[in-house]
């Protein structure tokens, strides 16, 4: 995994872990979803080119991306 995307999904889950407010929650929510949405065309891109080893690439940084779904949705349900 590169050093900038992993940066990336860092600074990420600082925002969530710093989101006090619904606005803020929704902030982060707007930027996974554009990235999954990014990757997504991307993958489909990459195996239509036949091109397994970016497709892997790319459904790997997905699964961080889908982690971080995961945190928004368990943030939301209140205790």
């Amino acid at each position: 995994m590169d050093q900038q995307f992993l940066m990336e999904i860092m600074e990420i889950n600082e925002k969530l872990a710093e989101a006090q407010s619904e606005a803020a929650m929704k902030e982060v929510e707007s930027i996974v979803r554009a990235k999954q949405k990014e990757l997504s065309d991307n993958v489909s891109k990459a195996f239509e080119q036949d091109d397994f080893e970016k497709a892997k690439e790319i459904l790997t940084k997905m699964r961080y991306f889908s982690n971080v779904e995961e945190k928004i949705k368990l943030k939301k349900i209140p205790l």
